[in-house]
């Protein structure tokens, strides 16, 4: 009883252990893989404008979460949790596409239903117009004056099948449009994001063509950014352009 004591209090710690850094290296796992996502969105932004300093700015963005995702693997290295957060990274990921298709297919499916209504409203046009002009070629062959009388019932029918089969559509297209909309939302959040993680980075006077987070990561690794040949836009030296110098 004496020797149990210890060891079930050891089991204990070790479990609570092991069960702290599974969730730690599911968290930054899932940082990961968003970091990763909202960064692929950036440089599809950039490839989308022409070269300026708009393209400039966003690759200073770009940067930023390349340095951010290299403080994510340390961390994880230096708890050593590198499976559990690659793990969650890859699951966040297949949930993020999930997601995108999801929004997709809902959005295909509203537009779908939005022209079943519609061609089905016409359809009921046709056979009230058709219904109504049969009247009143029947009604004209009895008599003058009830042709007229029938002709105008004729036309204030299809003008109230015609408004509501143009309501029905209306609201058709406004629940595809919302849903077009909330894919929309995700991609602003998404930028948004990404340029408050960013910040506003002010340039100095006479300084080298490259990004901030390029010249701190050269300070860091004792790189002469002088020497360092930019692959950004204009020549501009990005940190994948100092990490592959302080690796030469």
């Amino acid at each position: 009883m004496t020797d149990q004591g210890p060891n079930l209090q050891q089991q204990l710690q070790q479990q609570a252990t092991q069960n702290a850094q599974n969730f730690y290296g599911q968290s930054i796992g899932s940082l990961k893989s968003q970091v990763q996502n909202y960064r692929s969105q950036l440089e599809q932004y950039s490839q989308q404008i022409p070269q300026g300093d708009a393209q400039a700015q966003i690759q200073e963005m770009v940067d930023s979460y390349i340095e951010l995702e290299s403080s994510i693997d340390q961390a994880a290295q230096d708890m050593g949790v590198e499976d559990e957060m690659n793990q969650a990274a890859e699951q966040t990921q297949q949930q993020i596409q999930q997601t995108a298709q999801g929004a997709a297919q809902q959005v295909q499916d509203t537009a779908g239903q939005a022209a079943g209504q519609a061609q089905q409203a016409a359809g009921q046009v046709t056979d009230q117009a058709g219904q109504v002009a049969g009247q009143a070629q029947q009604a004209a062959g009895q008599a003058t004056d009830q042709a007229g009388q029938v002709a105008g019932q004729a036309q204030d029918a299809a003008g109230g099948a015609a408004q509501q089969a143009q309501d029905t559509a209306g609201q058709a297209a406004g629940q595809a449009q919302q849903a077009a909309g909330q894919v929309t939302d995700q991609a602003g959040q998404a930028a948004g994001q990404a340029q408050q993680a960013a910040g506003g980075q002010q340039q100095g006077g006479q300084q080298p063509n490259a990004t901030q987070a390029a010249q701190q990561k050269a300070q860091e690794l004792g790189v002469d950014i002088s020497q360092v040949q930019g692959s950004g836009a204009g020549g501009r030296v990005t940190v994948r352009d100092v990490q592959q110098a302080a690796n030469q």
